[in-house]
Parts: structure tokens; C-alpha cells; sequence
């Protein structure tokens, strides 16, 4: 990040934080008795919905409101995001997004929404860490090596992934265009089936969420290779980026919060300021990044345009692939 930017971006979050000092209010008086409704489109007890529930416990003390969890699971996170789209814009429902907000925009040809015109973005939280990991005695060591087993390897080396469409799928699919190798995709229904195919010698590879990984790595029942991140992060200085063997190379899962497209400015502005805050709270950065969640926030009009730019990257890669999820 250059020191325009780094200005630019300090200047923008200060401006948010100023409109919370001004604007709180409005979220904390809009109906006293009525509590603030967080959708989230994954059931309970998952990684989503236990980083909604952190964020709504914290938000709600500094809102003197209650703030509601409603989990709305299924169709590929299409179900709660549509109930985000259609919910009164009233200023007391908004929801929390990942990157299937983006991948299915842009992978799927008939969608009950447009993921850039029926909401209003309210912040940019960060990005899961997604890691490649291999078994454990797997011949490489690193990214390099991989990709010199694969450009070899008959029949191609195989990687599983948390089902197709999933930011650990489409990681591959990049790994193997920008390394111009071949690499075989074999999805599973979640990441306990991908652990259980990895040690039981299935396949020799992996893209997992870091959370999910982690007491397996520490366990060292299998290694991790690279993140999918850009560069490396500070809380995990030790996984080196794919792009230190892969120039360019990034796919990263992001989180953020968005409302129904009318909700008045000076709601989203307070939400947007109230839950930035939150999510630097220091208990709440260091719980997250433990879980190999990082937390970068930006504002509205950042989060809007780095969404764009998400939806043409996953929309090239569709159109390079062929894949389309419906």
C-alpha cells in the first residue's frame, strides 16, 4: 500500500469514527424496544456464525440494544442473503456476507438478487485465512515443490476442497492456471471429510480455512505449504504466500456486512463506524486471528468497490474454467 493510500484510508476511517460520535443515536433509538437483526446465511455453531455472535455481543453494549442473531442456512449462503435483500430497509436489519457473495453473483446465471444493487455495503471486516495444506510425509515441501511434482505428476495431483464453488475449489482452480499445471478438484461436504480423506492417504492435498486446519497442524498430522492470502500475515508470519513461488497470486475469503439497498445513510454510516469499532476492540482482533480470521476494516464506498472487483475476478475465472454452478 503506497502513502497516498495509507493517508486516504486513515482519513476515511476517521471520518467514520466521527459519524459514530454523532450518529449512534440514530441506531439506538430506532425502536428501543425492537432489537437489531443480524442475518446470517450459515446455521448456528459454525466458524460465521460464532464471528456474528462475537461482534453482536459487543455491538449491543455499546448500542444499549439487543442485536438478534437469525440464522438463515442454505442454498449456497443465497437463502439468509436474500432475506438481507428483501427485509425492510428500516435501519434495523443488515446482515453478514463472505465471498459466496461474490462467487455466486458471478457463477450463477439466475440469482434472486444482485449482489452490487439490493444492498447498501456497510463495512469490510477482513478475510479468512484459506492454506494449502499436504499429508503430512508428502514428498513437497513447499508450493514450489508442488507445482514441480505436478507438472509430472500422471494422473495429476489430486487437492480436495469444502465443496464445489467454495473459495477452497476455485483456489485450485487459480493454482493450477497461474502455475500452468494440472491439478485434479475432489469436493467434499465439509472440512471433517477433508481431514479424514487427507491423513487416511486419499489424496495428498488440500485448501482448508486455517481455523479448521490449525489442531492439525499443531498436531503435525499435516503441513501447511502456503495462504491463498497476497503476502504473509502477521499473526501467522511463519505460512508463507503462494505468491512467493506464484507471482500474483491471491484468492482471498473475505467477511463484511451489508443492509437492504433503501436503508437511510445515517443508519449504515453508524452501523458501518459502531461495528469497525468492535472489530478492533483488541479482545475481539486477537480471539479472531487465533481462529485465523484477519481483520481489516474499510468503509462503505472501499467495501463497494473491492465487491465489484471480486465479482469481475471470480467472473474471469468462470469464464477461463467453465465453471457455472447452476
Amino acid at each position: 500500500m503506497n502513502r497516498g493510500t495509507s493517508v486516504t484510508r486513515r482519513a476515511m476511517l476517521a471520518a467514520m469514527a466521527a459519524a459514530g460520535l454523532y450518529g449512534r443515536d440514530a441506531l439506538a433509538s430506532n425502536g428501543t424496544s425492537r432489537a437489531l437483526r443480524m442475518i446470517v446465511p450459515q446455521a448456528p455453531g459454525g466458524a460465521a456464525d460464532f464471528m456474528a455472535r462475537l461482534v453482536a455481543k459487543d455491538l449491543a453494549g455499546t448500542l444499549e440494544r439487543p442485536v438478534f442473531i437469525d440464522n438463515r442456512p442454505g442454498g449456497g449462503m443465497i437463502i439468509g442473503t436474500q432475506a438481507v435483500a428483501t427485509a425492510a430497509p428500516d435501519g434495523n436489519t443488515f446482515g453478514i456476507v463472505f465471498s459466496p457473495h461474490a462467487v455466486n453473483q458471478a457463477m450463477r446465471r439466475h440469482m434472486p438478487y444482485n449482489a452490487l444493487t439490493d444492498f447498501k455495503p456497510v463495512l469490510l471486516g477482513g478475510h479468512s485465512i484459506v492454506v494449502l495444506v499436504a499429508q503430512a510425509d508428502f514428498a513437497a515441501r513447499s508450493v514450489a515443490e508442488v507445482i514441480e511434482l505436478a507438472q509430472r505428476a500422471d494422473p495429476p495431483l489430486q487437492y480436495a476442497s469444502l465443496g464445489i464453488g467454495s473459495v477452497s475449489h476455485l483456489a485450485g482452480e487459480l493454482l493450477a492456471i497461474e502455475a500452468d499445471v494440472p491439478l485434479a478438484h475432489v469436493p467434499y461436504n465439509g472440512s471433517s471429510q477433508v481431514y479424514r480423506a487427507l491423513m487416511g492417504g486419499d489424496l495428498p492435498l488440500a485448501f482448508v480455512t486455517l481455523e479448521s486446519a490449525l489442531p492439525h497442524l499443531r498436531a503435525r498430522r499435516i503441513r501447511a505449504l502456503g495462504i491463498t492470502s497476497a503476502r504473509r500475515v502477521a499473526a501467522y508470519p511463519q505460512l508463507p504466500a503462494i505468491a512467493e513461488s506464484v507471482p500474483g497470486f491471491e484468492l482471498v475469503g473475505f467477511y463484511g456486512f451489508v443492509a437492504p439497498a433503501r436503508t437511510p445513510s445515517r443508519f449504515v454510516d453508524t452501523l458501518s463506524t459502531e461495528i469497525a469499532r468492535t472489530l478492533q476492540t483488541p479482545h475481539i482482533r486477537d480471539r479472531l486471528a487465533g481462529d485465523g480470521v484477519v481483520v481489516s476494516v474499510e468503509p462503505p464506498e472501499v467495501f463497494a468497490e473491492f465487491l465489484r472487483q471480486q465479482i469481475d475476478k471470480y467472473a474471469a475465472l468462470a469464464k477461463r474454467t467453465g465453471i457455472r454452478l447452476d
